[in-house]
């Protein structure tokens, strides 16, 4: 495959081989024509650039997966990707190649069937008994999310958790000794993991091995497999064996593994009819398991129930909380919608990166998540941010719950990479970062986000909602809750905000779903539109009631959602007509110059805060409404 593709890794894939075999011929137990079977082993390849391996075991165990997508690595079209989508192979259960990803997701997932096996399995029927097995390299674990992931895996005793750690002692550059030094074994240990080794060439080792961290209960395991990187090349155990570099040895290396040198793709009639039997003898298995689901499902009909659940609350669900006029923090109103859905959907999970008191989406009356309380709905991740995402990545991945998160705004960098994999596999994670403004204060500016949100909104499949008040909150959520295509992130306030009386609660809520919408009405002819989110909208209001009835102020909770909407729509909010327009908000500017064109500005901050209360550098960054209305006339000659 990578010969033919010319671009790939051989390092990897030469040297896992044995391992794949026993877990695809063996081990791992999966149905290839219902690759979303709920009792299914997870397999997770964290070491992405070892995909060409996988998919050729996806294509030997019977998935869809083609000869010729094999022979179309890395080309457009194929299911065999340059690293592992999901949604794109069957077979491949999460999107991996930025490494510790899929350490991440693996954690996840087993804590998502942990869970499941809580609600399902009963004293007479066990539905859920499967394990989630991930296999990683150096660099995976390299990685902080790596190491933050393994040690909550440590922490929640995730049993049902096999990592095969893939130690060849390289890294892409170098021998590993250049920059690492640690005794895994002793930190697998003092993380409160079982640690097992194996011989990565010994199939009957690594069998044995895999066997024993099946039935052991109590703790994660961790397999550390020697093995060789680019088994049987002229640059094996080496940093060049990573690359295509040793694709020059690949007919010297058949004949040694006693395969014909000059037939690409060749498939031993001997392997075809191993993999027959072993789909065979799977599917076998699953017809057993099917008929003990079966009465379970009768036996249980409210748990059976709970399998189809989805995290779907009707439409304008939130609607009916609309109204709260008290002035408030959005992060507070988020925190009573948020407790409004779990109310009303169980499946909803929420977790934070330590900051549970102050962003306040914790789950009254859920529980936490612990090994003697995997019922517990709230998920405490400590300081780390970067696992936090990817661990709620694999939950979402397996598809049975709704999780969200939470950090601070100018910490969301800390996760940006996990996020970006959630956007690139259309995960509907949700998070909530609060403290949305320089107006943080005291602080400082290592705590006042400046470019986050500019970030956030460049990437795609992701809707940033920063709402103005309870009522923008809640329509928010409603689509936030609606849309199962990507992540929403909920920018928030820390300082109270006032709630917005110039428009009733019914237009606000659907003016707000549609991701903008006239706020304040023009009461004569249109000469100036303020755009604002958040704390601004406010802003914007006041400085329009002292310019005068000409202007109009359109409040966009999501610039995102308002882009989708239809051409009629968006003209009606923001004509074409009326080029003097002015986008408001403590932020980055550059993302509000496709709304307000050559003839608008932005009247926001591109540069960092400073030490000082809030309110004291908003009169000093000129965020007030005589400041916004000089500046506006001085634009417009108002």
């Amino acid at each position: 495959m990578v010969s033919q593709a010319n671009s790939g890794h051989l390092g990897m894939p030469l040297g896992c081989t044995e391992c794949m075999a026993v877990l695809f011929g063996q081990f791992l137990r999966f149905l290839p024509k219902n690759p979303r079977w709920i009792n299914r082993d997870r397999f997770i390849l964290s070491a992405g650039h070892g995909a060409p391996l996988l998919y050729a075991f996806l294509y030997l165990s019977g998935y869809d997966v083609t000869l010729e997508d094999l022979k179309k690595l890395r080309q457009f079209g194929s299911k065999a990707t340059g690293h592992p989508e999901f949604g794109v192979t069957p077979g491949v259960e999460t999107t991996t190649g930025p490494l510790g990803q899929g350490v991440g997701n693996a954690v996840g997932i087993a804590l998502s069937q942990k869970k499941l096996a809580s609600e399902c399995n009963t004293s007479e029927y066990t539905i859920i008994d499967n394990c989630t097995v991930c296999l990683c390299g150096d660099g995976c674990l390299q990685e902080g999310v790596g190491q933050e992931s393994i040690a909550l895996a440590g922490v929640w005793k995730l049993d049902n958790l096999i990592l095969i750690y893939d130690c060849n002692s390289i890294t892409l550059d170098a021998d590993i000794t250049v920059s690492q030094a640690e005794d895994t074994r002793q930190k697998f240990e003092d993380l409160g993991w079982e640690v097992f080794e194996a011989d990565g060439h010994d199939i009957g080792a690594i069998s044995q091995v895999l066997d024993q961290c099946r039935v052991l209960k109590g703790k994660p395991k961790v397999v550390l497999l020697k093995t060789v990187a680019g088994y049987g090349l002229s640059v094996e155990g080496t940093a060049k064996a990573h690359g295509a570099v040793g694709l020059k040895d690949g007919a010297e290396a058949k004949k040694k593994w006693g395969l014909d040198g000059k037939e690409p793709f060749f498939i031993p009639e001997e392997t075809k009819r191993f993999f027959e039997k072993r789909i065979a003898k799977l599917q076998k298995a699953y017809n057993a398991w099917a008929e003990t689901f079966e009465a379970w499902c009768e036996a249980e009909p409210e748990k059976a129930l709970r399998l189809a659940k989805k995290a779907n609350v009707g439409e304008n669900f939130f609607q009916s909380f609309t109204g709260d006029t008290k002035p408030q923090a959005t992060r507070t109103c988020a925190g009573e919608l948020l407790n409004a859905y779990a109310q009303k959907v169980s499946i909803v999970l929420t977790g934070s990166a330590d900051v549970f008191g102050s962003v306040g989406n914790y789950l009254k009356n859920c529980g936490d998540f612990s090994p003697t309380n995997p019922n517990g709905r709230n998920l405490f991740f400590g300081v780390r941010e970067h696992a936090m995402g990817a661990i709620l990545n694999g939950i979402v991945y397996d598809g049975f719950y709704q999780p969200s998160g939470s950090a601070y705004l100018v910490f969301s960098d800390y996760l940006k990479p996990s996020l970006r994999v959630a956007a690139l596999a259309r995960l509907p994670v949700w998070y909530f970062f609060s403290h949305d403004s320089f107006a943080v204060g005291e602080d400082g500016p290592t705590h006042q986000p400046i470019e986050q949100l500019a970030g956030l909104r460049a990437m795609p499949n992701v809707h940033v909602y920063r709402p103005a008040d309870f009522d923008e909150c809640a329509a928010c959520f409603q689509r936030a809750a609606e849309d199962h295509e990507g992540p929403s992130v909920f920018a928030l306030s820390r300082q109270v905000l006032p709630y917005v009386s110039v428009l009733c609660k019914e237009e606000k809520f659907e003016g707000s779903c549609h991701g903008g919408y006239v706020l304040l009405r023009e009461r004569e002819p249109l000469r100036c539109v303020l755009i604002a989110t958040g704390s601004e909208v406010s802003l914007a209001l006041r400085a329009a009631e002292r310019l005068g009835a000409f202007v109009r102020v359109v409040s966009m909770p999501c610039c995102e959602l308002f882009l989708e909407q239809s051409d009629e729509y968006k003209e009606k909010v923001l004509p074409k007509a009326c080029t003097r327009r002015v986008a408001v908000e403590a932020a980055a500017t550059q993302p509000w110059y496709r709304f307000v064109g050559l003839d608008g500005f932005v009247f926001g901050i591109d540069r960092f805060g400073q030490s000082a209360p809030g309110e004291v550098l908003s009169g000093k960054f000129g965020f007030t409404p005589e400041k916004l209305v000089e500046k506006i006339k001085e634009a417009f000659g108002f």
